[in-house]
């Protein structure tokens, strides 16, 4: 009887384990899939902020060549 009481102890204690890691796993992916999105709207606004051509070549762009 004891060593039923053991091993259930154990699974227990592993499974509230599992389900930790299995927490840390899920927020570490969420906070990873933000980076990734803070960086993709990082490039997007230095896109947008770049210089952009003026004047005559806005009216006469250049022939190819």
């Amino acid at each position: 009887m004891k060593g039923q009481l053991r091993r259930k102890a154990q699974r227990e204690k592993f499974a509230r384990r599992v389900v930790l890691l299995s927490q840390e796993m899920d927020a570490g992916l969420q906070a990873w899939q933000l980076r990734q999105q803070e960086k993709l709207q990082e490039e997007e606004r230095k896109q947008q902020n770049a210089l952009k051509p003026k004047g005559a070549l806005l009216q006469n762009p250049r022939p190819s060549q």
